[in-house]
């Protein structure tokens, strides 16, 4: 019987030695980063947010639909909604777009001018264009819930 033991051993150590070589080729599948990551996650998107809105606040074309804003709250709450849309976690506890701007009577000139803000101030971070875009078309279907109509705005705020 001793003259097993070293065969027993020799084909212990050889299966193992083979199941180390095939876990080191195996290959581990790595999830691909979120839209979060691609946009540089919360140090990027707090930067392109304070620029956007304090551009916004004071660009004639928007400027009026910040009157009366407290910009800073405005800041957070719009960086945890991209947050939130982009997979990064977070959790926007904020308005819907519906009712966050029901009074301010947004015309489409008025979102069409925050998007090109928006564009610039993602291109100016070094914002891939793929993330970029894929970000803008998460976006686009807020503007139903944004913008009113040229007539209603007139027709609410009077001659």
């Amino acid at each position: 019987m001793p003259d097993l033991l070293p065969a027993r051993i020799a084909t212990g150590l050889s299966t193992l030695l083979l199941a180390a070589w095939l876990g080191a080729c195996a290959t581990v599948a790595t999830p691909p980063p979120t839209l979060y990551e691609r946009l540089g996650g919360a140090p990027r998107i707090d930067s392109v947010v304070g620029r956007l809105i304090d551009r916004a606040a004071s660009d004639p074309r928007t400027r009026r639909s910040f009157d009366g804003v407290k910009l800073q709250p405005l800041k957070e709450s719009l960086a945890a909604q991209l947050c939130a849309i982009s997979g990064g976690g977070c959790r926007y506890e904020g308005e819907t777009m519906a009712r966050a701007h029901a009074e301010s009577k947004i015309v489409a000139s008025e979102f069409d001018a925050l998007v090109s803000m928006l564009r610039e101030e993602l291109d100016r971070s070094g914002t891939d264009p793929g993330a970029k875009n894929e970000l803008l078309r998460l976006l686009a279907p807020m503007k139903r819930d944004i913008v009113v109509d040229a007539a209603t705005r007139g027709a609410a705020i009077g001659p």
